[in-house]
């Protein structure tokens, strides 16, 4: 199975396993000219991005240039992880907690399709997604409910696969294009082509690309929202955390750490000399013997002269720590990362402040890009909504839904208890409200139980009111009624 190729670039296929400009059959001019445009994009990028793939995957070991490193040691495999702690470390920071609609929670029950979509896995893979290749997408679909799907399917795709057509006037994408399978030499199988009124999946044939399903997704709109990291004007697909300037650091510190390891390797083994004796000593001996061994006797030599041995001072391998440790810091003033991630660490143990302000500015990022992200979670909401009911307009009110998040920033547990403490007394109509809990630091979940609880407690309490109240007016009815009449 094979796609059909432009005949005028000679049915060439690139390197990276994708054919050049695809003609698929079914599909109207628009279409194709769509399709065109968004597979030439993810043609442009794919070499780039396997290129972060691999120093993502630590599969892109050092370069050797050929000055300070033995042939011998250049076959070392470096490998540091810092590509993807760059990544890690601020997607970790994006803790999804749900939706809320003016401080109510799972508004219009989407709670039931997130949940059995794993909302929650869903986003925080799209979100490193995103800051590894620079954008991710979200797919709203109908599912199958008779093969076991919820109403609605929500996946995440990543930037190696799928791409779209961005529209600047209204800021959001146009047109979708996702690679939903593909052979084992990367060349796409089947290909979904979104647009702002069809879903078209295409299957690879024997002549080409065909049509081999259409459908209405129902929507006023493009049921596909992008996650992107750092959009500019010029760039609305943002840009990857694993820039140049990560991937020079990463590559002149692996070859650091290779020139510090071959530096080992003499120290390990001290270089000692011999001057004055006679070469036929070391005739039955190699050189490492020369170098391990415990007893080294040698005779005068022709002139009846001693030889005398030595040993050569040890290189000393602070100068390459030293460039390391640079390296690193140079890393974390890229990424804004805090110098203990890459294992530098002070010589007394941070207090919280000192970790406040190390992170300070991996925080602001990531509370930055929740603004970024929050319009474009919002509209997944109202897709859900709309397929789920059958809508063709987001439901009221849906421009006001939040979306929340654990708190980026770290707060110890003394001073979080301080804070609110304050806050309760300068303002009391805090006290009772979820803000009050989320300021002293609790998760959504904990919040709920406390809440269910205290419903609880309330119920009950009043439960136990009127029962008193019952108690005491049938008390009362006892001791009001007339005695009876004495007989005697």
């Amino acid at each position: 199975m094979t796609w059909n190729v432009d005949a005028a670039n000679g049915g060439a296929v690139s390197r990276f396993g994708l054919p050049v400009v695809p003609v698929v059959e079914g599909l109207e001019a628009g279409e194709q000219e769509l399709l065109g445009r968004m597979w030439g994009r993810l043609r442009r990028v794919r070499a780039k991005n396997l290129l972060i793939d691999a120093y993502y995957d630590q599969h892109k070991f050092f370069h050797n240039l050929g000055i300070s490193v033995p042939d011998k040691m250049a076959a070392t495999q470096a490998a540091l992880d810092w590509p993807s702690k760059a990544v890690q470390s601020l997607a970790r920071k994006h803790v999804f907690e749900g939706f809320s609609l003016d401080g109510v929670s799972n508004p219009w029950g989407v709670g039931q399709v997130l949940a059995a979509n794993q909302f929650g896995l869903c986003l925080s893979q799209a979100i490193n997604s995103a800051y590894k290749y620079g954008c991710a997408f979200l797919v709203v679909t109908r599912g199958d409910e008779e093969a076991g799907d919820p109403p609605v399917v929500v996946q995440a795709r990543d930037a190696l696969w799928a791409t779209g057509v961005w529209d600047q006037r209204r800021q959001r994408l146009s047109a979708a294009m996702l690679v939903l399978d593909a052979d084992e030499h990367a060349r796409p199988r089947v290909v979904l082509l979104i647009t702002s009124r069809d879903v078209v999946e295409i299957e690879a044939g024997p002549e080409g690309g065909v049509v081999s399903r259409r459908y209405r997704h129902g929507l006023s709109r493009l049921p596909v929202e992008m996650l992107a990291y750092d959009p500019q004007l010029g760039r609305p697909f943002g840009r990857s955390r694993i820039t140049r300037t990560v991937r020079y650091l990463t590559d002149v510190a692996a070859r650091t750490l290779v020139r510090a390891e071959t530096s080992a390797e003499f120290f390990a083994a001290p270089q000692r000399y011999v001057l004055g004796a006679d070469p036929d000593a070391f005739a039955d001996m190699d050189s490492w013997k020369a170098v391990t061994g415990r007893l080294l006797a040698l005779a005068t030599n022709e002139e009846g002269a001693t030889p005398t041995a030595g040993t050569f001072p040890q290189v000393s391998m602070e100068p390459h720590l030293a460039m390391y440790r640079q390296l690193a810091q140079n890393f974390c003033a890229a990424t804004s990362l805090p110098q203990s991630s890459v294992g530098l660490f002070a010589d007394n143990p941070a207090s919280a402040e000192a970790m406040q302000a190390a992170e300070y500015a991996l925080s602001d990022e990531a509370e930055y890009q929740w603004q970024v992200f929050t319009p474009a979670l919002r509209r997944v909401v109202e897709d859900v909504v709309m397929l789920r009911d059958g809508l063709d307009a987001p439901p009221e009110g849906s421009w006001r839904v939040d979306v929340g998040w654990k708190p980026a920033r770290y707060v110890s547990p003394q001073a979080a208890a301080d804070s609110i403490v304050k806050l309760v007394q300068a303002l009391p109509q805090v006290a009772g409200t979820q803000v009050a809990l989320k300021r002293a630091g609790f998760s959504a979940s904990e919040i709920s139980e406390i809440e269910a609880t205290a419903t609880r407690q309330r119920a009950e309490t009043v439960l136990d009111r009127l029962e008193a109240l019952a108690n005491k007016d049938a008390d009362s009815d006892t001791t009001g009624q007339e005695a009876p009449p004495d007989d005697s």
